[in-house]
């Protein structure tokens, strides 16, 4: 039995920390060798007195997500240390990354995963869904919903969402969304390729031109089967299996240093 704790720095999002606690489960249902204990900076209900032990508390490894807090030099002096970013390359720890697109010599890939819903709702109202305002959305007889960071209630979704960019942040959201039944639309990207595959979002090449297509086809028949394509591609690629042997076979690299 090998000893691990997780830490989701303050830095994380809501979005990415479901998808880590997601992770979680999968490890914890799949993996008997892994003594898991998962520690959120943004979690209030943990007394003082306790995130004090917990720095000192010596582990085989302790698992970094996001940007490193000030005491984390305290926890590389006693334990192996695993570090996981988005985006930036200021390790703390052995380097991972969600995604191979962008991934480096020396960094090692874990795979996501991305739970279904814990509840259904067959009479949902079709929308187009967007985080912000960065894009012009043409005039039509639709509903625009505005998604924010707290998009985390389990309830269905039906429609489109319109992703903001080509990032990996983006490509996390809509793991998560596809999920809860939308189709995605989004500039060409290499991380939501991986995520719901080449074939498994609207394609923006043109905003102006592109979206009066996408947004009829997103909220007719065409974008449930979309979602319902990428769902499928979705958990065949980001089965819990899979994240578990990845996480199994970079933590057995690391204690073997």
């Amino acid at each position: 039995m090998h000893t691990c704790n997780w830490y989701i720095s303050s830095s994380v999002s809501d979005v990415l920390a479901q998808v880590i606690h997601d992770m979680a489960n999968a490890l914890r249902t799949h993996s008997r060798d892994i003594d898991l204990r998962v520690i959120s900076a943004k979690d209030k209900s943990i007394p003082g007195i306790e995130r004090v032990k917990n720095i000192f508390a010596k582990k085989e490894i302790w698992h970094l997500f996001g940007r490193a807090p000030i005491w984390w030099r305290i926890v590389r002096l006693h334990s192996r240390t695993v570090h996981t970013l988005l985006e930036t390359t200021n390790w703390a720890g052995h380097p991972s990354r969600f995604f191979t697109e962008g991934a480096l010599n020396g960094e090692d890939v874990i795979f996501p995963v991305f739970d279904p819903l814990s509840t259904q709702s067959e009479d949902v109202s079709k929308a187009v869904f967007v985080r912000s305002h960065k894009r012009k959305l043409p005039e039509g007889d639709y509903s625009v919903m505005d998604i924010s960071e707290k998009i985390l209630r389990p309830e269905a979704l039906s429609g489109v969402y319109i992703a903001d960019e080509a990032t990996p942040r983006e490509a996390m959201r809509a793991g998560i969304l596809t999920m809860r039944g939308l189709s995605i639309a989004s500039e060409k990207s290499g991380w939501l390729d991986e995520i719901l595959g080449p074939d498994g979002y609207f394609l923006i090449k043109n905003e102006e031109e592109d979206l009066p297509r996408i947004i009829r086809q997103g909220l007719a028949d065409r974008g449930r089967h979309m979602a319902m394509a990428a769902r499928h591609f979705l958990k065949s690629r980001r089965s819990h299996e899979r994240c578990t042997d990845s996480l199994i076979t970079l933590y057995r690299k690391v204690i073997a240093k």
